[in-house]
């Protein structure tokens, strides 16, 4: 997963440029979620990775997506099994 400091520390107009996770965070920050959601969901949910799918789920929790947030971290459990977070 990126770390914010490095994510921070990025000009925000070349975020996307980088790297495209990079700009997720950036949003999440800022309160974007619905920009979240609708950025992931354009990618097919089979290249979607782990940060990615935890990423869209929290931003579908903090939209009070809540049974749509929980279907997606099902499909990562197996995944998260060994996540400290």
């Amino acid at each position: 997963m990126i770390e914010i400091d490095t994510i921070l520390q990025t000009k925000r107009g070349k975020v996307m440029e980088k790297d495209p996770f990079a700009q997720l965070i950036i949003w999440h920050q800022e309160g974007e979620h619905k920009k979240i959601v609708d950025r992931i969901m354009e990618i097919p949910q089979s290249d979607r990775n782990y940060d990615t799918v935890n990423l869209l789920a929290r931003a579908m929790n903090n939209l009070e997506r809540y049974d749509e947030a929980l279907q997606q971290l099902l499909t990562i459990a197996k995944l998260g099994e060994n996540d400290p977070l």
